[in-house]
């Protein structure tokens, strides 16, 4: 998979690194990630089963687009998919790991100029557990993951 090189500073330590990231023209693919780790998970939402029918269950909850589309991101990688190997869930919209401290605070970053690619073959994500559950037992997930995740909203 061909992905752009982005330019981070850590806020944490000062020290400015490369990581990859899905081209800004891309739409519907997200690289997912790990606190305190450099694993990376691939997920092509448009193609995805479990991503839609996360999506369609916030829809349900009658969120308007912008909140559905925050709340989707926030929850989906903890609802939806198999954590990795040492049970750490995988998760969208986290910045990348810093090579330095570890931390995962990039304050600044920018595409790198001249742009930079990079070729990585990154597995997908797998959803054994969201498969395997009932329809109500998703929505179970998705309401116990929003009171979590997202305890300044009210959720029924």
């Amino acid at each position: 998979m061909k992905l752009v090189l982005f330019e981070y500073r850590c806020e944490s330590c000062g020290i400015s690194f490369k990581a990859p990231q899905i081209s800004p023209h891309a739409y519907g693919e997200f690289l997912l990630r790990k606190k305190n780790s450099p694993a990376l998970r691939y997920l092509d939402a448009i193609h995805c089963i479990a991503y839609s029918e996360v999506a369609s269950a916030l829809k349900a909850r009658g969120l308007d687009e912008v909140k559905q589309a925050e709340v989707l991101q926030a929850i989906f990688g903890v609802v939806a998919c198999d954590p990795d190997l040492d049970g750490e869930p995988f998760e969208m919209g986290l910045p990348p790991y810093c090579p330095e401290c570890a931390g995962q605070s990039a304050s600044v970053w920018s595409i790198t100029e001249p742009i930079e690619f990079i070729e990585l073959d990154i597995p997908a994500p797998t959803f054994l557990l969201w498969s395997s559950l009932t329809a109500q037992e998703k929505r179970t997930r998705i309401r116990d993951s929003m009171r979590k995740l997202l305890p300044q909203s009210r959720v029924a």
